[in-house]
């Protein structure tokens, strides 16, 4: 079996980097959330409830700048994937104009070696 080019499994590619990194900031928040809530309780058992909601949300936000650093990069090697595929259509464009303006020579044109 012949591998050949496909640029559409490149861009599915990409599409799920983008996916994946929408997950990433997502998933980043709620553990940051989560993991506040834990820390909050466990630094004063005795804090009332806006207050532990309140350490969740400010690690929630500490989380989502981590989520974002990690998605960021994702995103960049999505970027990188689909700007190879759009460099390999314009040179594949320009080769075949290229190709096509040059015209082939006549068979009896061709130096043969006796």
């Amino acid at each position: 079996m012949a591998v050949q080019y496909d640029p559409s499994i490149i861009t599915k590619h990409a599409q799920a980097l983008y996916t994946k990194a929408s997950g990433i900031i997502f998933a980043w928040s709620v553990i940051g959330f989560i993991a506040g809530l834990a820390m909050t309780t466990a630094m004063n058992t005795n804090a009332p409830g806006p207050i532990v909601v309140l350490g969740g949300l400010v690690v929630a936000l500490i989380g989502a700048v981590f989520g974002r650093g990690r998605a960021f990069s994702l995103q960049l090697q999505a970027q990188v994937a689909l700007c190879q595929v759009a460099t390999e259509a314009n040179t594949r464009r320009t080769a075949n104009a290229v190709a096509a303006a040059v015209p082939s020579p006549a068979p009896e044109s061709v130096n043969r070696a006796s």
